[in-house]
């Protein structure tokens, strides 16, 4: 049985900071990253995630990256929209965290890259 209505889904980010990204829903609370920009294309990782269903089709998705860098998103499947709040080491920001946010069109996509159009359920 599915843990959350994503899981098995893929999705694709094109957030305005410039950064794109392929979403891979994996089993067991767990997401596959990979970049899908030219300058860094088929940079990849798989995350554990913490993710919590809202009504109206709202999600919030974080982890933590090996490196420390901590990724929250809420994505909103009604809309077809992510807003991303990351934090990341930096010794001269306050708290040495410094802040990142960025947002964008958030699509559910078929593994040939064709819009997902079927409805989201466990």
């Amino acid at each position: 049985m599915k843990k959350h209505p994503l899981e098995g889904r893929i999705a694709k980010i094109l957030f305005n900071s410039g950064l794109q990204f392929r979403i891979d829903f994996l089993p067991e609370n767990q997401l596959r990253w990979t970049s899908i920009r030219e300058e860094d294309a088929g940079a990849t990782a798989v995350e554990t995630i913490h993710i919590e269903e809202y009504p109206g089709g709202i999600f919030s998705i974080d982890w933590v990256e090996e490196d420390g860098l901590c990724v929250s998103y809420t994505v909103d499947t009604a809309n077809n929209y992510v807003k991303s709040f990351m934090t990341f080491t930096d010794s001269d920001y306050r708290g040495g965290r410094r802040p990142f946010v960025h947002e964008g069109p958030f699509q559910l996509i078929l593994e040939n890259g064709e819009p997902d159009l079927e409805p989201l359920h466990n």
